[in-house]
């Protein structure tokens, strides 16, 4: 089981990484001129559709580090057999520029539905009502990023369950750890 937590955990690293970055760009207004909602603030039945806090910034940033995180996990894999041997991702058949798109991208796009649907039903950004709602809030991103790389990867249906469950308590985790550090408003 240590073997299966160690090669969920190192193939996710480079997300985990983009997006802890993602909230130190945030928490200090670096690249401010890329601060623009995708919403173009946009309303649909009075309500915002995604809210100020999807922004342009979060789709540049996250993609730009999930991509050079992502050359420099496969640059690790490549000079380590024995990490080599805990990697799940194929790099024989696809670059790290394809995963590093999948990965920023899946992240901030798999966000969109769930903050539209809180935009509709008044719910103020950052902030969640239910704990259904803070379940989805912590498994939207986990949930399409495993099946976009689900085809393209040495992943298999185990792994996806099992990660859709280690990846979603490691996301709480990272949300309370940064919220200590005062990297975001809420816990979670």
């Amino acid at each position: 089981m240590i073997h299966l937590i160690l090669k969920l955990l190192l193939v996710a690293s480079p997300v985990i990484l983009a997006a802890i970055f993602h909230m130190i760009v945030v928490r200090y207004n670096w690249v401010s001129v890329t601060n623009y909602p995708l919403d173009h603030k946009v309303t649909f039945r009075s309500h915002r559709i995604f809210g100020n806090n999807k922004t342009y910034r979060g789709v540049i940033v996250m993609v730009i580090a999930s991509i050079a995180l992502m050359y420099f996990y496969a640059s690790i894999v490549s000079s380590s057999p024995s990490i080599a041997a805990l990697n799940l991702l194929d790099f024989e058949h696809y670059s790290p520029l394809v995963y590093g798109v999948i990965y920023g991208l899946g992240y901030v796009i798999a966000e969109l539905p769930n903050s539209f649907v809180k935009r509709q039903l008044g719910i103020t950004e950052g902030k969640s009502t239910s704990f259904i709602q803070r379940l989805i809030d912590q498994l939207d991103s986990v949930v399409v990023i495993l099946l976009l790389i689900l085809p393209i990867s040495h992943f298999t249906w185990r792994h996806f369950w099992l990660g859709i469950i280690f990846y979603g308590l490691l996301h709480l985790a990272i949300n309370y750890l940064l919220y200590l550090l005062k990297l975001r408003k809420e816990p979670y």
